[in-house]
């Protein structure tokens, strides 16, 4: 079997330690709500999360450009819905046996949650990224004889209308989903499958991609101080104020192309440092499922004293040492159900 490429790999681990630190930020309750007035250390926060918002993007970006040249595999989605399944109903039940969960919380809608995580968007995201993966080999084979020229029409199109108009228009969109849904999903897939199939002809240097990065990360937070600062005067444009952090914002985009054409660029030499970032890797999705698992999600945070070390100087130090702590715990602990996976195949093969 081909080797995965170290680069892309630790762009994969790179995206969800981005993702740990918006979670870090938002359940941990250190970002200021929009619209409030907030000082140093909010602006701190948010310009924490301009950084780190485009993740998604990319992690999402970095599967459409491999699953396009792929050959349909519909044991896919299924394997990825049982991962889903099983952190869902796992955690859940060790949550409550452990206590972290009162008994009286466990309603029917709570059982829904546990056992149909996909339907009842338990994560949004991987319901997202699993009906993404359900569309994808119905469109493959199209998308591989489409002209680069027509391709490249339907995608500005489908960005003018999910992406460009919800940045630019001064109100909310009733199509304006934030990019929380399958929908910017398979429109990240197209732009990730363009780069896979029509990429190479894109000549961008690590420096340009750099630049792209911090230009459109750092323009998401100047919009937010501006846009913040004339709310406070005028108290117009409330819906606008964080719009650019937005996962279908057209600035969030472009970082996030950026940083996947910077990690593109890479190169790592073969050996034990790219076997040990391709293991890394490999657990990211896992990472995901069990920090952000319903029970989990607003746990983590107080455990490890979010709000306590938010606005000291320790702040940004407990934050690096926060996210990787969670990713090593959860990253133990998918490599254990990857492991008791191998032995249950294996006794029954």
């Amino acid at each position: 079997m081909k080797k995965r490429q170290a680069n892309f790999e630790l762009l994969r681990v790179i995206a969800m330690l981005m993702i740990i630190t918006l979670h870090y930020l938002d359940k941990g309750g250190i970002l200021p709500a929009p619209g409030d007035p907030f000082g140093a250390a909010g602006a701190v926060a948010w310009l924490l999360e301009a950084f780190c918002v485009c993740a998604v993007n990319a992690y999402v970006l970095l599967g459409a450009y491999f699953l396009v040249e792929q050959d349909y595999d519909p044991m896919r989605a299924v394997r990825l819905w049982g991962q889903v399944l099983f952190y869902s109903i796992v955690i859940g039940v060790v949550c409550v046996i452990a206590g972290i969960v009162p008994m009286q919380e466990l309603t029917l809608y709570k059982f829904l949650i546990y056992f149909m995580p996909v339907t009842q968007d338990h994560y949004w995201f991987a319901t997202a990224y699993i009906v993404m993966l359900l569309f994808a080999p119905l469109m493959n084979r199209t998308l591989r004889e489409l002209p680069e020229k027509t391709f490249r029409r339907a995608i500005i199109l489908l960005l003018l209308l999910f992406s460009i108009a919800n940045s630019v228009l001064p109100m909310c969109l009733p199509i304006d989903r934030m990019g929380y849904d399958a929908l910017w999903f398979l429109v990240l897939y197209l732009v990730g499958a363009f780069l896979r199939l029509h990429g190479h002809s894109l000549k961008i240097t690590t420096g340009v991609s750099a630049t792209g990065y911090v230009a459109g990360s750092g323009l998401i937070f100047i919009s937010m101080l501006v846009i913040n600062a004339f709310y406070q005067k005028t108290g117009s444009l409330p819906d606008f104020i964080n719009r650019q952090y937005h996962y279908n914002s057209i600035l969030c985009l472009a970082a996030s192309v950026s940083l996947f054409f910077l990690f593109r660029n890479i190169h790592i030499t073969e050996g034990r440092g790219a076997d040990m970032i391709r293991r890394a890797a490999s657990v990211s999705f896992g990472v995901y499922l069990v920090h952000e698992h319903i029970d989990l999600r607003y746990f983590w945070p107080k455990l490890f004293g979010v709000q306590t070390f938010s606005w000291t100087p320790l702040f940004l130090l407990h934050w690096v040492v926060t996210i990787l702590a969670v990713y090593g715990i959860c990253g133990a602990v998918e490599i254990l159900r990857q492991y008791l996976k191998r032995k249950v195949w294996n006794r029954h093969s």
